[in-house]
């Protein structure tokens, strides 16, 4: 058997939901079958096989070739298996995430691992805006599994995230772990404005003083050996990641808020 591939062979002109083709929804289809479903595109639906060129027949592994950001929703309520990437995505990668991996070979779009449960996503590349973040009008954001970033992240990464990982090997944008309720973000660059803003708990971990500074929101509560750090970081070890490399540490310089609200989260910079 070899993985279900899916090659992109037209230029999508409308955004195109690719949530029915997951391996949970695929497990029990016939070849005929994956090629007559429809897949909303734009206001109208498209056969699979209009869009796709497919080949192999084991849908446990799916790959998705010649991908750009225009297929959104790829890996929406995924409970297994893997899905791969090839190329840009949309928004709202893994949606609802619940087991099973994602990697993709570039860059995403906004709402990657929004509301995730469970499993790993791996971003060789860029991610947009609300990585791990809550649905427009929601406030539950990650709930539990594990993200690594290679590149950057966008603006309110962490947004209403409420368990899990975010590990980013580059910078993250403003207003990272903004709103944030628990879990943990771990950037290894920069990060940029109002880190932390609204933040009720949870841990921002960071390899450096950022250049723009701690907010006032934030009491500088002195230097810490914190006992459960070295625990964290050797659990990193297993991850296909630059977080695998670090030298493991306990020394931080610990600041505590927001202190516009409960004030019970946590920035840990690197001494």
């Amino acid at each position: 058997m070899s993985a279900l591939m899916f090659t992109l062979n037209t230029t999508a002109k409308q955004r195109i939901d690719c949530s029915p083709l997951t391996s949970d929804l695929l497990a029990d289809k016939s070849a005929s079958e994956i090629a007559a479903i429809e897949l909303v595109i734009g206001n109208a639906t498209e056969r699979v096989d209009s869009l796709f060129d497919i080949s192999g027949d084991d849908s446990s592994e799916i790959r998705f070739v010649n991908s750009t950001d225009k297929l959104d929703f790829i890996g929406r309520n995924m409970t297994l298996g893997k899905i791969t990437v090839e190329g840009n995505v949309g928004g709202y990668l893994g949606l609802f995430l619940d087991g099973g991996e994602i990697e993709v070979t570039g860059d995403t779009g906004i709402y990657t691992a929004c509301e995730m449960k469970s499993g790993q996503i791996k971003i060789n590349g860029n991610a947009g805006e609300f990585i791990g973040g809550a649905r427009p009008g929601y406030k539950n954001g990650m709930t539990g599994g594990t993200v690594i970033i290679t590149g950057n992240s966008g603006a309110r990464t962490g947004d209403h995230m409420r368990r899990g990982y975010i590990l980013i090997e580059g910078n993250a944008g403003d207003y990272c772990a903004g709103r944030m309720i628990s879990g943990t973000i771990a950037v290894l660059g920069d990060v940029g404005a109002h880190l932390g803003y609204g933040m009720k708990r949870g841990t921002v971990l960071l390899m450096q003083t950022p250049s723009k500074g701690i907010g006032a929101n934030f009491n500088d509560c002195g230097s810490h050996t914190l006992a459960f750090l070295p625990l964290m970081l050797r659990s990193f070890k297993t991850l296909d990641s630059k977080f695998s490399d670090l030298e493991v540490f306990s020394r931080v310089q610990r600041y505590a808020g927001d202190l516009g609200g409960i004030g019970m989260g946590e920035i840990l910079v690197k001494i």
